[in-house]
């Protein structure tokens, strides 16, 4: 089946290009969901991975997206079914695995998870790894017993995808929090 992707290729004088091509879903690695891509998000390893970071992507050409939400067109696992809708986030997807800027991916199932009911597939995006990433954070934080009352969190990279997620959420949750940056002409945003 024929898609399209944004692909990152490695000219012969190692620099690098950017476009979008036609692929077949053939050309993607193995795995048990076949998903069709209806939202990724925009995340730092994939600004990397589309620049040429080697230490992100290791093979070229290469599609990024290091997330994804959809909907299942093709499962071999007894855990997923045609038609239902998932997210995936981490693992190697968009780094060395074909990333959630394609039309489709396909990934072992264990990287899937069900999209929860009360969200979207634009929902989780807008939410991406980042907020993700955030929320886990504070939800453990939680488990060990931390609580509004403990006095205030400080927050690095304040600025970044995870740190401003987490200063939304912890606000949202009752915490107070201290927001640190490297970058100085960020004051304002924080």
């Amino acid at each position: 089946m024929v898609y399209k992707a944004l692909r990152i290729n490695e000219l012969a004088d190692g620099t690098f290009s950017r476009g979008i091509e036609s692929m077949d879903t053939s050309q993607l690695p193995d795995g048990e969901l076949l998903i069709r891509v209806h939202y990724s998000s925009l995340n730092y390893k994939d600004a990397l991975s589309a620049t040429g970071n080697k230490g992100i992507t290791k093979r070229y050409p290469h599609t990024p997206g290091i997330d994804a939400a959809g909907v299942i067109e093709v499962s071999s696992s007894p855990l997923f079914k045609v038609g239902q809708s998932v997210l995936v986030t981490g693992y190697d997807l968009g780094m060395n695995c074909a990333g959630g800027y394609g039309q489709y991916i396909r990934i072992p199932a264990a990287w899937a998870i069900e999209q929860p009911s009360q969200l979207t597939p634009i929902d989780c995006m807008t939410i991406g790894t980042a907020g993700i990433t955030a929320a886990i954070g504070l939800h453990k934080m939680e488990l060990l017993g931390l609580k509004p009352s403990d006095g205030p969190i400080v927050v690095t990279g304040a600025t970044g995808g995870v740190g401003s997620m987490a200063i939304c959420l912890l606000n949202k949750a009752g915490y107070q929090t201290i927001a640190i940056s490297g970058k100085t002409n960020a004051k304002d945003y924080l």
